[in-house]
Formats: C-alpha cells, sequence, structure tokens
C-alpha cells in the first residue's frame, strides 16, 4: 500500500492549527441529561472543518468533511497532506478508502486494518466524540461537565482523552467546534466551521 494509503487507515480506525475567535455558545436551560439525549437523537449530520494529527514520528493537516447517516459514515479529506479527491466511506462493518486510482477495503475487524495504521485511533468512537458525547458502547472512564454542568469539557474513554475547547450553536443544538483528543504520543486536534444537514429528533 502506498505510504499516503496507509496512513489514510486512520480514518477506519476513528470510526471505527487552531482556530482561532470561535465562540462559546450557552446552551441554554438544558441540563448534561438533556443536552445528552437531544445529541443520541441526532443521527443524521454533516460538518466541516479542519484536522491535524500528531504522533512521534510524524504530523499531517488538512480539511475535513464527515457526514454521519446512522451508521454510514462519509468522510473527505482534502489539503497539504495531499488527500486531494480522497474518500473514507463505511457502513459500519467494511471500510472503503479511493484515492485517485488507488482502491482498498477493509473489514473493520481485520487485524490487518489496525497493524498497517499509523494513526491509531479508536473504533467506532470518534463520530460520538465530534458531537460531544461519550461513546454509549464502550465504557466512561471519566466526564467533566463545565461551570453549568450542561456540556462536556473533557471525555475519557479506553484511555483516550478528548478536550473540548469550543461549541456554538447550530439550529437546536449546541455542537462542538474545537477539540482535542489525545493519548500516549498520538494526538489530533479537530476544527468544526460548519454543523448541519440534521434530521428531525
Amino acid at each position: 500500500m502506498r505510504p499516503l494509503l496507509t496512513c489514510l487507515t486512520w480514518c477506519g480506525l476513528l470510526l471505527l492549527a487552531g482556530c482561532a475567535g470561535l465562540q462559546h455558545s450557552a446552551p441554554g436551560s438544558q441540563n448534561w441529561d438533556q443536552h445528552r439525549a437531544q445529541l443520541e437523537q441526532m443521527r443524521h449530520w454533516t460538518a466541516n472543518g479542519k484536522i491535524a494529527l500528531r504522533n512521534a514520528g510524524q504530523a499531517e493537516s488538512g480539511s475535513l468533511l464527515w457526514q454521519q447517516r446512522d451508521t454510514s459514515t462519509h468522510i473527505r479529506l482534502s489539503g497539504p497532506m495531499g488527500f486531494s479527491a480522497t474518500t473514507v466511506d463505511s457502513d459500519g462493518k467494511l471500510l472503503e478508502i479511493r484515492q485517485g486510482d488507488d482502491y482498498s477495503r477493509w473489514a473493520l475487524d481485520d487485524p490487518a486494518l489496525a497493524e498497517n495504521a499509523v494513526w491509531h485511533l479508536p473504533v467506532s468512537a470518534l463520530h460520538y466524540w465530534l458531537k460531544g458525547m461519550p461513546a454509549p458502547q464502550l465504557p466512561v472512564d471519566s466526564i467533566t461537565l463545565d461551570a453549568e454542568g450542561s456540556l462536556p469539557s473533557e471525555i475519557s474513554q479506553q484511555g483516550w482523552t478528548v478536550e473540548y475547547r469550543d461549541f456554538a450553536q447550530f439550529e437546536r443544538f449546541t455542537l462542538p467546534t474545537s477539540l482535542r483528543l489525545y493519548r500516549d504520543e498520538v494526538s489530533a486536534r479537530i476544527i468544526l466551521r460548519h454543523w448541519g444537514g440534521f434530521s428531525a429528533p
């Protein structure tokens, strides 16, 4: 597999820089339980922004488009990484990566996927973390809420820490616009400038 395509397999494990001036949006009268219940109903959505990845040996950055439709995921990466015209698609069981004429297909539970991945990020958790909630299928190590007790400032699961820097209001949802996740020497910073395409609760 080409080095770039190898790098792209981190997306399968996601399923599996900063931006100044983003404003924190007050969540109104919702408490954490109400906010989380609302996010659980948010099954169709689109988010776009930027992502920066770093480990002990390398750093990459580029633009990110994420579309979620229940368990189906479509990701498009582009920018300085050379991710131009690169897409990643998954139905929750299989993963397909396309970059130009290159194509690969994996089962998400295939050990070879993890062996070929540069970025060892957790399976099936990130689309929950992007919304600002813990992945329901994983044990929760800890959750720290903001001063109002409405939004998470930090979530820990499977040894990963997700730090939330900013939130903003998009239609009826209060959603992250800046977050960082890390474990050991691997970290990712994600800026989400726009959320949309929501399904009705």
